[in-house]
């Protein structure tokens, strides 16, 4: 779904963050009900208020802007987890291999079977952390 999303949106424009490039300020007003609504959900992306609606306007201007520092700050150790165990699996795979080898013993091949399946399973999800951390644009995505 992921994947599907960020083609999709793939011809986008791209806007690179820039320090102090926005000069432009517009004033809203909103209610306190809409203000409380819109600091939940900002607080659930890790945000401040301001940075959430600035993210959903260019999100439905369709300019594609890069995913909010606090969705990053929470996925970039997630990825690292899945990275670690990845190598985990592969030195475990490596030092079935080796015994196997060494003893002849064929009784774990069911395990070193199940472990490249982890592997895969582990790899997928790595792409799809990654993917998400280049453009989350499933977020944004609202009935017209």
């Amino acid at each position: 779904m992921i994947e599907r999303t960020l083609q999709e949106n793939s011809d986008r424009p791209h806007i690179d963050r820039l320090e102090g490039a926005a000069r432009n300020r517009i004033s809203l007003r909103f209610t306190e009900v809409e203000i409380a609504v819109i600091a939940h959900r900002a607080s659930q992306r890790s945000t401040d208020r301001a940075g959430w609606i600035k993210a959903l306007v260019r999100r439905h201007l369709a300019l594609k802007s890069r995913v909010d520092d606090g969705l990053l700050a929470e996925l970039a150790p997630i990825r690292m987890q899945l990275l670690r165990i990845g190598r985990n699996l592969n030195q475990a795979m490596k030092a079935a291999n080796a015994a196997m080898l060494e003893t002849g013993d064929r009784k774990i091949e069911p395990e070193l079977r199940r472990i490249a399946d982890m592997r895969m399973e582990i790899s997928e999800q790595v792409a799809a952390v990654g993917d998400a951390m280049r453009g989350d644009a499933s977020y944004w995505t609202v009935a017209d």
